[in-house]
């Protein structure tokens, strides 16, 4: 048993990643003594480890410019040719810069204890295999990732998405190297599911990936150079912030007085079975068809800031947002940033005395100016939302709520739907509100086809059933037509129009349904198991509706689909390797025959609950509790949740 030892610095950085690094950094430049503790044998996370050295998308401001370039300079010394940046002149560069600013580093420092006076974190207990170690510190910045240290303290949080609790996918990529041009590059497929805070279901993970890779084919012959050490993690906790961004303050461009930087992706959700997504990503991606529309916004201070615990910040991708947010403002780019202005913001901590809720913003924003994190204009600029129509952009336009509620405006969306501007065309009356309602009906009563059938599809966004009896008939009729855009993510028409049939819980697609569910005709944009879990979601919603001379037929098609021998196989690992999504199928309509009346629903349900998957345990368990909550009166639902 070793004896505690005892350090004490002013900023204590859990988490040497792209974030970590960053912040370690910025806290040192600031004048604060900083020791960085990190539970592997090296920093640089994700780009480094895992082995996504490219940047995609993300805001590249403050050190992260300079950086680059020190990187580059060292790659030229090392051999070979490598896509993006060189993940070894990356460690190498960082660990001198760390150096160079006098910041500690503690490698193989696992945190197992925060150090808690009252709701304040004062410092964390690490452990390795030399020693047992307690650093104090005035300000402490979760950099893990997965807010490892924000839930040690009893941070709240949240993770997953709110049907099922799953996380966004995995990906494991091997580094080959690339025969025409002999330069080592990386494929970063999805491998599948993991709860990434579980250390058991991340170990099953790791074995998972790499059975699969074996059988991609870039990796034929004697290509393959390495496979990351560390899994490639997209989403784990989100810490629950004082302000929680979303996915629709990214798409509006949303201002923030107490702005710290900006972010800039797209909606990049991998996920393939959008029926499980929540109710906006839903709207977003199967009715919008804006999966790949670039979006960002100011991201406030607040969003750092545990809502009910003291001296520490929230500096990684566990920052406060919701799970749609999180599969956009998660790339490399935005971490380094997150990373400099959490380090920045501690270090005038210190230097002021003050707890991180207290900090005066303004003075961090002169802080993160002079870094060039921030911008002076950023602090007064006008939003600039992000849809267009084709000919408009966005600083030519700078729509508002109020602005589109023009008439000239309210005329030129109408126009534009049944037309490939459609997406945005809903989007902006669906923003406009009630008061676009009237000019709606009086256009469905005029039109025909395809706009009929779009000023249909805005009512129902806007809770009007004006124009249900069009959307049936998309339904029936097998809309197979779609917006422009990466096809994987856009749908057919005919099943956003079921999104919004089941927004409205209309129960007229009952029989077609049931025929869906049985006949299918998959496609690169609708996979056999996608329409089932439309189906099945659309099921659950009007369940109540469904008559009683008909609940038997309903169930029996139920128990049909579960015996199904390949139900759920056709999930596929990069659009190439097979893999299953039956767990996630069974469980829905375990849900769903639950709500029928059959218990045999809760029998499908407790077999997962066991489950060698932490993912699926986690849904089973979700799911139990919704349902013993819709069984129990208000008063006692707090007791079931616990």
């Amino acid at each position: 048993m070793h004896s505690m030892k005892e350090v004490n610095v002013e900023v204590l950085v859990v988490g040497g990643g792209t974030a970590g690094v960053s912040a370690a950094l910025a806290a040192a430049e600031e004048g604060a003594t900083v020791c960085l503790a990190e539970i592997g044998s090296g920093v640089g996370g994700v780009g480094t480890h895992t082995g996504v050295h490219v940047y995609y998308l993300g805001t590249h401001t403050g050190m992260q410019r300079k950086l680059d370039k020190e990187i580059q300079e060292v790659a030229g010394n090392l051999g070979g040719k490598v896509k993006g940046f060189h993940p070894e002149a990356k460690k190498i560069r960082l660990e001198e810069r760390l150096a160079q600013n006098g910041v500690t580093i503690l490698y193989d420092h696992l945190a197992v204890q925060v150090i808690l006076e009252g709701k304040r974190v004062t410092g964390v207990v690490f452990e390795s295999p030399y020693e047992v170690l307690s650093v104090r510190a005035k300000v402490v910045l979760d950099c893990t990732g997965n807010g490892d240290i924000c839930a040690l303290a009893d941070a709240p949080f949240e993770s997953g998405r709110e049907w099922d609790g799953v996380m966004h996918a995995y990906s494991l990529p091997p580094r080959y190297l690339k025969e025409e041009a002999e330069i080592a590059d990386f494929l970063n497929f999805d491998v599948g599911w993991v709860d990434s805070s579980s250390a058991r279901d991340v170990s099953r993970a790791l074995l998972e990936a790499r059975k699969l890779l074996w059988d991609l084919p870039e990796l034929g012959g004697d290509r393959l150079i390495a496979v990351g050490s560390q899994l490639g993690v997209r989403e784990g906790r989100r810490i629950v912030g004082q302000y929680v961004l979303t996915l629709e303050d990214l798409a509006l461009d949303r201002r923030f007085a107490d702005v710290v930087m900006r972010c800039y992706s797209h909606y990049d959700n991998h996920a393939m079975d959008l029926a499980n997504e929540s109710r906006f990503a839903q709207i977003w991606e199967g009715v919008i068809g804006a999966w790949k529309d670039r979006i960002g916004c100011d991201v406030p201070y607040r969003s750092f800031v545990p809502v009910e615990t003291d001296g520490l910040l929230i500096a990684c991708r566990a920052l406060s947002m919701d799970h749609d947010t999180s599969t956009a403002f998660r790339m490399q780019p935005d971490m380094h940033c997150v990373g400099e202005v959490a380090g920045t913001a501690a270090a005038l901590c210190v230097q002021t005395g003050c707890l991180p809720r207290d900090l005066e913003v303004s003075a961090l924003q002169r802080r993160l100016i002079n870094r060039g994190v921030l911008k002076e204009g950023e602090l007064v600029r006008q939003s600039a939302p992000w849809l267009t129509l084709d000919d408009d952009t966005r600083e030519q336009r700078n729509w508002t709520v109020e602005t589109v509620r023009r008439p000239e405006v309210q005329r030129r969306l109408i126009e534009a739907l049944g037309t490939e501007q459609e997406g945005p065309a809903i989007w902006w009356l669906w923003k406009s509100g009630e008061k676009t309602i009237p000019l709606l009906k009086e256009t469905l009563t005029k039109s025909e086809g395809k706009q009929q059938r779009g000023v249909a599809m805005a009512l129902a966004l806007l809770g009007d059933r004006a124009g249900a009896a069009c959307l049936v008939r998309a339904v029936e009729e097998e809309a197979l037509d779609a917006p422009p855009g990466f096809e994987r993510f856009i749908p057919p028409r005919w099943i956003a129009c079921l999104i919004l049939l089941k927004e409205l819980q209309e129960a007229s697609c009952l029989e077609v349904m049931l025929d869906r569910l049985q006949r299918r005709n998959p496609t690169a944009r609708l996979p056999a198991f996608s329409q089932i879990l439309h189906v099945l979601h659309y099921l659950i919603a009007v369940s109540e509706q469904i008559p009683p001379d008909t609940l038997a037929k309903v169930k029996q098609a139920v128990y049909q689909l579960l015996a199904e021998p390949g139900l759920g196989e056709d999930w596929q690992v990069n659009m190439e390797l097979d893999n299953s999504i039956r767990w996630n199928i069974e469980m829905t309509a375990a849900y769903l025959l639950v709500l029928l009346g059959e218990d045999n629903g809760y029998v499908i349900l407790d077999g997962y609950m066991t489950d060698g998957r932490a993912y699926a345990r986690n849904m089973a368990h979700r799911l139990k509790v919704r349902l013993l909550q819709k069984a129990v009166p208000q008063d006692e639902r707090m007791e079931v949740q616990h």
